[in-house]
């Protein structure tokens, strides 16, 4: 498979859904991190990156038995660099 343009196709990551004080939250209130796996020409990421994305704006499809979602470029929050904190500083 080929992405074309400006889409990608992204697996997302598993989410801490408790915070460390036990409150628990829910699913549709936070951003989602997510893997990319396959990147149109026109993208700005590359396979491997983990994005931060929107909620909701992709397509999803089912491949197999795994649950990916095609999302264009313009619903790509951040990629998260390797070496980066979780919580930027200021």
């Amino acid at each position: 498979m080929k992405m074309k343009n400006k889409y990608v196709l992204i697996r997302e990551c598993p989410q801490e859904t408790v915070t460390a004080g036990g409150i628990i939250i829910p699913e549709e209130k936070y951003n989602r991190k997510a893997v990319v796996l396959l990147a149109g020409d026109d993208v700005d990421v590359k396979e491997g990156d983990t994005i931060i994305k929107t909620i909701g704006k992709g397509t999803i499809h089912n491949f197999g038995d795994e649950e990916l979602e095609i999302l264009h470029e313009n619903h790509i929050l951040a990629v998260i660099e390797e070496n980066a904190t979780e919580t930027p500083s200021t």
